[in-house]
């Protein structure tokens, strides 16, 4: 009898592995959501180019053209995903529907590395404009939480501690303008990826007559990338779309990390909305942010998605491709996550509750204010600046030690510190210290260009909203001008197939 066990040698010589494992496809699969319109709309245009070129004899093309639309009446996603997914699901598809003499024909004078780029270059520049107007409607949101906050007295803090009174207005518009900043990158970035590789191959092109612009016009590009190998092997725009997602989550995660430490019982100056809340399995008293530390946690990921991007990128001109499939994924899986966020936050701007009593009453419990009360001594008794610095400091420490709080102080109490300390001259009248110590006043002081004065705070407003209105229009704008070229490029393939030739 055989016996049952199995020789190393008779291992080894066994039939082994034929198919690549899952996981090495299994990437495909997950792009097929995310990059199928942009590869379908390429298929589209390379086609009608190779057709009106002549490149591809004109029956083959417009076959091509008829199958590739006959998908997007089937429903080009599910057929592509049928066909196994990737960017060669429409060959894959036109094949098994129409033959390889149709099928394969689409492949004509590109390669994956025209696919790769074009793909990532559209949905860069999809998703980039999807961010530009979320940012547009959270900037809003912050414009409209600083109009009904303009007189709400909050304490600024440095390294942690009192610094001087602003306004939760003056705070929001903070934000408005840092967001300003992070759409104007990527407003740069959009810029800087509409310009088409098609046509580079893998490196160098190819010998075909190709035409490389009618495809970027086709497809809403500027322009093509002069170079083919910088068009098919230069992935720095990957590198900056993760820095740019970097910035901004790092913008939304310090606005976290206000909030959070506001809303903790200790400083009790804002109050979440249940919705934004979790609470505790045993304490039923507790409200936790869960929602602010879920955004807190942005900046990380955000982190460690761009170092992701940039190790990977790592070597010689052509080594990084297999890897790229991973930070491809983490690349788009932060963006999304970050989409996700920036559509609530107007929502908890909208419901989130200032206790403006509270808050106000911090604002004048620690000395916040006396930066004016040093800048009174300046005006009234004709010292430097550095003089009267070091003596309202040293009033400030008198009054701590004896337990003396901001609002309780008088001019006599100043006035006696002064003369104790050899300032004779240097004297201060009730309504004058009145007026330094409170920090409403502080802030209605303050209405230079871009300070949390009411006057100021309402120009800074008007401003806001005319940078969004025309931000809006340019987007609008590029909206259009995308979804006329999509219009243009499907008339242009349907009068081709209607007359059976190319123009």
């Amino acid at each position: 009898m055989r016996s049952s066990v199995i020789s190393a040698s008779e291992e080894r010589a066994a039939p082994g592995r034929t198919d690549p494992p899952a996981y090495m496809e299994a990437y495909k699969e997950a792009f097929v959501e995310d990059t199928a319109e942009f590869i379908h709309s390429y298929d589209l245009a390379h086609v009608l180019m190779l057709g009106e070129r002549g490149i591809l004899p004109a029956e083959i093309a417009l076959d091509v053209l008829a199958g590739l639309r006959e998908m997007q009446a089937k429903g080009m996603k599910e057929c592509r995903r049928a066909a196994g997914g990737g960017n060669h699901a429409g060959e894959a598809w036109l094949t098994q529907h129409y033959g390889s003499a149709v099928g394969g024909a689409i492949g004509l004078a590109r390669s994956s590395g025209d696919l790769s780029a074009i793909s990532f270059r559209m949905y860069a520049r999809h998703t980039l404009m999807d961010l530009r107007e979320q940012l547009l409607t959270l900037r809003g949101a912050l414009v409209d939480f600083a109009a009904r906050h303009v007189d709400a007295v909050m304490p600024g803090n440095t390294h942690g501690q009192h610094a001087q009174p602003i306004t939760f207005a003056l705070w929001a518009m903070m934000y408005h303008d840092a967001l300003a900043r992070d759409g104007a990158r990527l407003a740069a970035l959009i810029s800087r990826c509409n310009h088409s590789p098609a046509g580079a191959g893998i490196m160098a092109g190819t010998e075909f007559p190709i035409d490389r612009r009618r495809v970027a016009e086709m497809l809403a590009f500027d322009g093509v990338v002069p170079n083919t190998l910088d068009a098919a092997l230069s992935h720095d725009l990957e590198i900056e779309f993760a820095s740019l997602l970097n910035l901004l989550c790092y913008s939304l995660s310090r606005m976290a990390e206000d909030l959070f430490m506001w809303n903790t019982t200790e400083h009790g100056l804002v109050t979440l909305p249940d919705w934004f809340i979790g609470t505790s399995s045993m304490m039923p008293q507790k409200r936790n942010p869960d929602g602010l530390q879920d955004l807190r946690n942005l900046s990380p990921q955000a982190q460690a998605t761009l170092t992701m991007v940039m190790g990977t990128e790592r070597g010689p001109t052509g080594f990084p491709i297999i890897e790229r499939r991973n930070s491809d994924r983490m690349l788009r899986g932060i963006a999304s996550a970050l989409q996700q966020r920036l559509d609530i936050l107007p929502e908890l701007l909208a419901d989130l509750k200032v206790e403006s009593d509270r808050a106000e009453a911090h604002a004048n419990a620690y000395w916040a204010s006396v930066t004016d009360l040093a800048g009174a001594l300046v005006r009234k008794n004709r010292i430097d600046w550095r003089t009267a610095h070091g003596l309202v400091a040293g009033f400030v420490r008198d009054c701590i030690a004896r337990d003396l709080p901001p609002f309780e102080v008088t001019s006599d109490d100043f006035n006696a510190y002064a003369s104790r300390n050899g300032a004779l001259q240097v004297t201060l009248d009730d309504a004058t210290l009145s007026r330094c110590m409170d920090a409403r006043a502080f802030v209605s002081r303050r209405d230079t260009f871009g300070g949390p004065g009411p006057e100021a705070m309402e120009q800074a407003l008007a401003r806001a909203r005319f940078a969004m209105d025309t931000e809006a229009r340019d987007i609008a704008d590029f909206r259009d001008k995308i979804a006329s070229a999509q219009a243009e490029l499907l008339s242009t393939v349907d009068t081709a197939l209607a007359g059976r030739r190319f123009r």
